[in-house]
């Protein structure tokens, strides 16, 4: 598996857990973010983060950070 970004589930312990599972890889943000959006309407009890490598770009408890 390849891609620059990456949707990932964390634990149901949210930050403190590890990340369970990626869920998508995608080199073109466009639709890593789409996936991103789909996921988080998918786990609205978990913590869902759109990843740029080692970098987060948006985490599904901080709403602010959800791209446009």
């Amino acid at each position: 598996m390849n891609g620059k970004y990456s949707v990932e589930l964390c634990g149901k312990g949210g930050e403190r857990d590890r990340i369970e599972k990626i869920l998508a890889l995608h080199d073109d943000l466009t639709i890593a973010r789409l996936i991103y959006k789909m996921q988080v309407a998918l786990h609205p009890d978990r913590l869902v983060l759109l990843c740029d490598r080692a970098r987060v770009l948006a985490r599904s408890d901080h709403p602010e950070t959800m791209p446009k």
